[in-house]
């Protein structure tokens, strides 16, 4: 690819991106529909960008993705609600991701014949929503800050519990010992680390912000020390997606923060402050959205068909099933939240990279659902939106 074509598709994607964003906040088309499907077209039905070249900056994609459009939206929210509605989001991911676990799990013992902790894997890999992605969606959507809160803190959640189960189930596959016990030590352990770290760091950094905020570049700065808040959780075992969300919600409630922490000073956050950020996470969600569309990697055999729509159609189910025990308030939303993204490649491609047995199907099991999911979320909010709106005009 010359360097021409590569300003030719950049600036296609980025146009693209942004019709597709102008049709969703005017009349709900699912933007990440358009997004997908061009960035099919652009990888294994063109063969422009191959997908195989590009399996391999899933981790990196994620990484970048997951922490930016995070940090974005906790600059959004209203940090009294996150703290109010944290306790509802934590029971609807548990009930939600159990759920989904358990469902795909039994599909892939009974359809493709595994073993209980290779079902069991698929099903922690797939249980949970994409973080990214519920967090572009919801903050398009005529809902109340609590239920966008609860989306937003959920899905995070669930994208800890795949990573540390199924990092534990593969020590069990590996070594054959494993401590469900130690297992739920570890989430616990891991959250508390990033919490702790975005915190601290968000409060320090405010402190420095407020000497500084109208010197140049300070934007630019305060994501450079986003992404070292990032690297340093993970260095200290945390979960750095986790610590970019709290960062930027510290900093997005400076005022709140200034007095929960009885700090002095004048703490504030400009509209545009938070204004650029909203820029570079429209640019990073333009490309997410594409990747994973480029990154799909169509199964050879049918019977991974059927399994990926069931995964998917279960997926559902166990949203139903969270959404009956839990009662959020916006039900419907919450119900049809349930799309899967880049972490689940991620989880995918790291099997490949250690010669798992299977890793290729459960990769092309993984591309599958993100991309059903995504476009069942994406078709069922268009529905959800619009019957509500309706049944409220109706009123």
């Amino acid at each position: 690819m010359t360097p021409v074509d590569f300003m030719l598709l950049t600036g296609l994607i980025i146009l693209v991106g942004f019709v597709a964003d102008e049709a969703f906040r005017r009349w709900y088309i699912p933007d990440s529909i358009v997004l997908i499907v061009l960035g099919m077209l652009l990888g294994h039905f063109t063969g422009i960008l191959p997908p195989e070249s590009f399996i391999e900056f899933a981790g990196f994609m994620a990484s970048l993705s997951v922490a930016i459009i995070l940090y974005d939206t906790g600059l959004n929210l209203d940090l009294v609600t996150t703290l109010k509605e944290s306790g509802q989001a934590f029971a609807i991911a548990t009930v939600s991701y159990i759920a989904s676990a358990v469902f795909i799990s039994l599909v892939a013992h009974f359809l493709l014949g595994w073993g209980a902790l290779n079902s069991l894997l698929l099903g922690t890999m797939l249980g949970g929503t994409s973080a990214a992605v519920v967090a572009t969606i919801a903050g398009k959507l005529p809902v109340s800050e609590k239920t966008k809160a609860v989306l937003n803190i959920e899905s995070t959640i669930t994208n800890a519990y795949a990573l540390i189960f199924v990092l534990t189930i593969l020590d069990l596959i590996h070594t054959g010992q494993a401590d469900l016990l130690s297992a739920l030590q570890q989430f616990v352990s891991t959250l508390s680390v990033s919490i702790v770290v975005g915190l601290i760091a968000g409060i320090l950094w405010l402190k420095v912000f407020s000497s500084i905020w109208r010197r140049s570049y300070v934007q630019m700065l305060t994501l450079g020390i986003m992404f070292l808040v990032y690297a340093f959780t993970e260095y200290v075992g945390g979960i750095g997606a986790i610590a970019a969300f709290i960062f930027g919600l510290v900093l997005g409630n400076a005022r709140t923060v200034k007095r929960m922490f009885f700090l002095e000073g004048d703490y504030k956050v400009s509209s545009i402050f938070k204004a650029f950020n909203d820029e570079i996470s429209f640019f990073i969600r333009v490309f997410f959205f594409v990747f994973l569309g480029i990154i799909f990697v169509p199964p050879q055999g049918q019977l991974l068909y059927l399994v990926a729509l069931l995964i998917t159609s279960l997926a559902l189910v166990a949203r139903y099933i969270a959404v009956v025990v839990t009662k959020p308030e916006d039900p419907e939303i919450v119900l049809v939240s349930f799309p899967r993204g880049l972490s689940e490649a991620v989880v995918a491609s790291l099997l490949l990279s250690i010669n798992f047995p299977e890793a290729m199907t459960y990769l092309q099991i993984a591309s599958l659902v993100i991309l059903l999911a995504n476009i069942g979320t994406a078709a069922l909010i268009f529905y959800v939106v619009r019957s509500l709106y309706k049944k409220n005009n109706e009123k």
